[in-house]
């Protein structure tokens, strides 16, 4: 009844200014069980019988970055095709691992990613995307992963891609988030204005921030309380966003 009650109330106020409910992904819709990239890397070299510790698989990845930065391979995230920019990566973070052949090692490591990624839905997902959608709200997603990776990752955590209108991922327009044009793109495919759209996201810059300078309204999801800042809007779970869109 509660849920009645509360889309009754937003059906009053969709018709006032708002047309649609953008997300991030990771952290705001889907949970990473297994936690960081290291976490993962560290599973996958288990997998190909290569021994190293989270510890070790962090070090080199600070260190890898700290190249990509220098080589310019940071700058060509989204621009480069999937496949050749995480073969790039992941052989930087094995040469500071000290694995031979890394070029070839590193393409294993991409094949093998997914299978060792354990993600699962937040457990009021399905319901608050459903909801929205019985009100006539249009809802997307708008994330820094690959498209291809977006795919397996709600494959993965049984999210149907289908459920969003509109889907923006590193490579759709070659730009990620803060980038104003990012969330501009998605408002146009959706053929509203970004005034009438609310972004929510658990990450203050990139996600709050970044759509508030694109013209949106901006939710911050902050679960356990952390991330609070003076003056943003923020929320403890995905269905407070019917109490806070006007």
């Amino acid at each position: 009844m509660g849920w009645l009650v509360e889309c009754a109330e937003l059906v009053w106020c969709v018709g006032l200014t708002v047309k649609a409910v953008l997300f991030d992904m990771g952290n705001t819709l889907v949970k990473y069980d297994v936690g960081s990239p290291e976490e993962v890397f560290c599973r996958v070299l288990a997998s190909l019988g290569i021994s190293r510790s989270v510890d070790e698989i962090k070090r080199a990845m600070v260190n890898a970055e700290q190249e990509a930065k220098d080589v310019n391979l940071v700058s060509l995230y989204g621009k480069m095709e999937c496949e050749e920019y995480w073969h790039r990566w992941d052989s930087l973070v094995l040469k500071y691992l000290n694995v031979a052949e890394n070029e070839a090692l590193a393409k294993l490591v991409h094949s093998r990613w997914f299978d060792y990624v354990d993600c699962t839905l937040y457990s009021e997902v399905k319901e608050v995307l459903l909801n929205l959608k019985r009100v006539g709200l249009k809802v997307g997603l708008i994330t820094t992963a690959y498209e291809e990776e977006i795919a397996l990752i709600l494959e993965k955590a049984n999210l149907e891609k289908e459920i969003f209108d509109v889907i923006v991922g590193a490579d759709t327009i070659k730009k990620v988030k803060p980038h104003a044009d990012v969330f501009r793109y998605a408002t146009k495919m959706l053929k509203i204005k970004p005034e009438e759209t609310v972004f929510v996201g658990d990450h203050v810059d990139a996600d709050y921030k970044g759509a508030e300078n694109a013209g949106l309204q901006a939710l911050l999801l902050s679960r356990r309380g952390e991330n609070k800042e003076q003056g943003l809007k923020t929320i403890a779970s995905l269905k407070e966003i019917f109490a806070n869109i006007s």
